[in-house]
């Protein structure tokens, strides 16, 4: 008899890299793989875009007083439900003014598209959340520049927009603090629309419909966009967020994605949440397959994430398919499985895993 392998995955929405040419024209800054591409000495976070936008330390601020902004530290991070070791990150620090800048990722024009995805965990958002804001386009407090057309991703949660807020208490869903997560976030002139994503799958968490969302600036930056442990005074007050939280990756597009690219983009993501510069990910792969020396048992192995359930099927000619189970829980990164079999009648036995609905 011969038992042989087969696989495909279902359920979830095709994989997008952030440089596959569909959408490649519009990436604006990609950053990830902290652990090779953020120099910690220097504070710089390479870009991974191939446009040169490096990320670096916005230095010497004075505003009503000089205030000295630094870089951040290499550190790591929960995986979550993404991933069963700990992930590469670059670690903001509450008391500390640690902030990177990345100027003119669209040439210097203001933005009215805009799509933003980051990978991270905000473990205590300070004494308030709205003024934690880890990503986004204009600084609120550090360089007192185009305060009426930024667009920040504040923690309460909101968009931080206008000198206001889009969607403070409009959310579907709760921030999830102390959990590694991706977020995403798109702009156009006439909506705003966010998703989160913490266990695999992609969620919309608010759409608000408005008039003339732009940006006043295309400068963008990582960190504590409010201020850190010292108030730094301007003409919205001043403002105080000791806050800790971890990037693991940012990625910026600077214009609208569709709605399938945003879920394609999040599936990538999810797959790979710190990045890399070798994204040869072979996916859902039997890694292993034996049969018991009395021929009534047949063990499976594939690589595998957590969080997600799978189906197993069988079939003697590659048309025919019988489901096996349709409910094996993750073990992690790799999972096994024992297949009662193959029967007498089976002298030809092939397999197939799924990732189920």
């Amino acid at each position: 008899m011969m038992v042989s392998a087969g696989l495909f995955a279902m359920g979830y929405a095709q994989e997008l890299a952030p440089d596959d040419p569909a959408i490649a024209s519009k990436l604006g800054v990609w950053f990830q793989d902290a652990e090779n591409l953020f120099d910690p000495d220097a504070g710089i976070w390479s870009d991974s875009s191939g446009n040169g936008n490096d990320a670096s330390p916005v230095g010497i601020v004075n505003v009503g007083g000089p205030v000295i902004f630094l870089g951040p530290t290499l550190s790591t991070v929960s995986g979550g439900s993404f991933s069963g070791s700990d992930l590469p990150s670059v670690r903001f620090s509450a008391g500390v003014e640690d902030l990177l800048q990345i100027e003119d990722i669209n040439g210097g024009a203001g933005l009215s598209n805009l799509t933003i995805f980051v990978v991270y965990n905000v473990e205590q958002a300070g004494g308030d959340a709205s003024l934690c804001r880890p990503v986004g386009i204009g600084s609120v407090a550090a360089i007192q520049q185009n305060l009426g057309d930024n667009y920040n991703l504040g923690s309460d949660p909101s968009i931080r927009k206008d000198n206001g807020f889009v969607g403070a208490g409009a959310y579907s869903e709760v921030f999830p603090l102390q959990t590694t997560f991706i977020r995403s976030s798109r702009m156009t002139p006439a909506a705003i629309h966010e998703w989160f994503n913490s266990d695999g799958t992609l969620s919309q968490v608010l759409m608000t419909a408005g008039s003339s969302y732009t940006t006043g600036t295309d400068d963008f930056f990582m960190g504590d966009l409010r201020a850190g442990g010292a108030p730094v005074p301007g003409v919205n007050g001043t403002g105080i967020s000791q806050s800790d939280f971890d990037v693991v990756q940012v990625i910026v597009y600077t214009d609208a994605l569709s709605d399938e690219q945003v879920a394609g983009v999040n599936e990538w993501l999810a797959n790979h949440p710190a990045g890399t510069t070798n994204r040869r990910d072979p996916g859902l792969v039997i890694t292993e397959i034996s049969v018991s020396s009395d021929l009534r048992t047949t063990s499976l192995t594939w690589s595998s994430r957590l969080g997600r359930v799978y189906s197993v099927d069988k079939s003697t000619d590659l048309i025919n398919w019988q489901e096996v189970d349709d409910a094996v829980d993750s073990q992690g990164e790799a999972t096994s499985f024992n297949v009662v079999g193959p029967e007498p009648e089976e002298a030809r036995l092939f397999f197939r895993v799924r990732e189920s609905e």
